[in-house]
């Protein structure tokens, strides 16, 4: 559903279009009573974003050439027309229609302004003080381009077409807008008295020849015998196109095509419900539908400003969508995770289905005499303790790496070019490519990895964590990077001392040592690398019987 404003010099009218429905709320007059009872309107629904379309005689355009520039200078310069041509008015606004296609090829414009923006302003201030969404204020003019899709093409088009009362001395009022190559060129809105159908056909033939005068003057319609003739389209009511028919053409210099409103109405597909007491179809209802029907429109006239609560409710919604995006795709992680989680699940069901099946039968072979054994009885027993050793160590590395990561997160310095995991049954066998490469250099001495080297292989396995690194930047202060990396195994042996055990098998190099006498290694100098192993102490899972 989509709430539009139809403002007029006479009055103010409200619409609301819900799918192919146009429907008449309220109107409200140009004075305090029509002003209180709009805030009262307002107030009873703050939260619907309003369309304010604008169709008053104090709307002036011009048509003009400018230099083709792009950016901030195309910006600089239309702002420098608009304010040269229409004294500074607070609203107007510039649309590049065309580039020329010889010489300089400059930009051909239209400029529009409004030039009587105390009109809007009362409606305006009741609008941003009931914190209603606007979603911009645009002209009728502008807007009626998206109606020529439904009439027949070409190049010069005049669309006619009645309007509402235009002040407390006229009837109604007609509006002519003139096209070329569906473009808006020119258009006006003149007060209209004569209603009879033969009065009204007679006054709009005089006022279309006035008008095609003044744009073969202007240069906006071209003269030449070979030039394509106006093609005038007269939207109008049943009872006055059979006026229409019935006068005499042969003096018009342009093409006429009179079109009922009721058949517009059958071709867009609208149905219209109006307020009580009207009962005709003007221009605005047309053009107001067609904006209903749009997904997207730029605005014309109103400012960032008053546009804010509509800005406000667009990030709302986005918020929203986004938070609705992440729900879905946590559920769906979450679903895929016990998905996977109901499957170990029933794969380690299985296996300990298994394992208490062959322990029944190797109890049985044990209850049988010797003779009856069909394999040894020993290697049977070393197979089952070898598969029930395996099955204990089915651990995942994730508890270490979190540690680790809290550590490494406070150490920005530190690059870690590679990292190891693995397990064994003793320290030696974690990583048995390159233990023969590496000694102990732990200065602190401590005899924290003592306990390592001796216990029971058939009862405890061991975790291990390799880290391979350097400090990084590294500018040749060996002193300052030998303190980040003692602070790196202080935070280390602070996370997680009962957890893990430390070793450190290359340091960065000492200097203070070279003064002692000791030389390190040449493959240090230039550099600050490190190895340091993380050893975790596990003891195996007895299997559940």
């Amino acid at each position: 559903m989509k709430r539009i404003l139809y403002l007029s010099d006479y009055q103010l009218c409200v619409l609301q279009a819900k799918g192919k429905s146009l429907t008449e709320i309220q109107r409200f007059q140009l004075d305090n009573n029509g002003e209180a009872e709009f805030a009262n309107y307002l107030s009873n629904n703050p939260k619907t974003p309003l369309y304010w379309i604008i169709d008053s005689t104090q709307e002036e355009s011009q048509v003009l050439t400018i230099p083709h520039v792009v950016g901030k200078d195309h910006s600089h310069l239309m702002n420098q027309r608009m304010k040269r041509l229409f004294d500074d008015t607070t609203y107007t606004y510039g649309v590049v229609q065309s580039r020329e296609k010889l010489g300089r090829r400059d930009d051909q414009v239209l400029l529009t302004a409004l030039n009587n923006p105390a009109s809007l302003q009362p409606w305006l201030n009741l609008i941003i003080t009931f914190k209603v969404p606007l979603v911009g204020i645009y002209s009728i003019a502008l807007l009626t381009e998206g109606l020529l899709k439904y009439f027949p093409k070409a190049p010069y088009t005049l669309l006619v077409a009645q309007t509402p009362q235009i002040n407390s001395h006229t009837s109604a009022g007609l509006r002519q807008s003139f096209f070329v190559n569906n473009k808006l060129k020119f258009s006006r809105l003149i007060p209209l008295n004569a209603l009879e159908p033969e009065e009204y056909a007679q006054y709009v033939l005089t006022q279309i020849t006035t008008t095609q005068r003044y744009l073969e003057n202007a240069r906006l319609l071209p003269v030449t015998e070979n030039a394509e003739p106006l093609s005038v389209i007269l939207l109008t009511d049943t009872a006055k196109c059979e006026a229409f028919q019935a006068i005499n053409n042969d003096m018009v210099t342009f093409n006429k095509q009179v079109l009922d409103n009721h058949a517009l109405v059958r071709r867009l597909g609208l149905q219209f419900e109006p307020e009580s007491g009207g009962e005709l179809l003007y221009l605005h209802h047309f053009v107001a539908f067609q904006l209903s029907r749009r997904w997207y429109i730029k605005n014309h006239y109103a400012k960032a400003a008053s546009r804010r609560y509509f800005f406000y409710k667009q990030v709302r919604i986005a918020f929203y969508i986004t938070s609705v995006l992440l729900v879905l795709g946590a559920v769906a992680a979450s679903a895929m995770i016990l998905k996977d989680a109901t499957g170990v699940k029933q794969k380690g069901e299985k296996t300990a289905v298994r394992v208490i099946k062959h322990q029944a039968q190797l109890e049985l072979l044990r209850q049988q005499s010797p003779p009856n054994l069909p394999l040894d009885i020993l290697l049977i027993r070393n197979i089952v303790d070898i598969g029930s050793h395996l099955d204990a160590q089915h651990l995942l590395p994730q508890e270490a790496w979190y540690k680790l990561s809290l550590v490494l997160n406070n150490h920005p310095y530190l690059f870690i070019e590679e990292l190891k995991w693995g397990v064994g049954s003793s320290k030696k066998a974690l990583f048995q490519h390159d233990a023969n490469l590496i000694t102990r250099v732990d200065e602190d001495g401590t005899d924290e990895l003592d306990d390592l080297d001796e216990f029971d292989p058939d009862t405890h396995f061991i975790e291990g964590i390799r880290l391979q690194g350097k400090i990084e930047p590294f500018k040749g202060n060996y002193q300052q990077a030998l303190y980040i990396f003692n602070q790196f195994i202080k935070a280390l042996r602070e996370q997680g001392d009962v957890f893990w055990k430390i070793e450190v098998l290359i340091a960065p190099y000492n200097p203070n040592k070279k003064r002692q006498g000791q030389i390190g290694s040449p493959t240090q100098i230039g550099e600050a690398p490190f190895l340091i192993d993380l050893l975790i102490k596990h003891a195996y899972l007895q299997p559940k019987l």
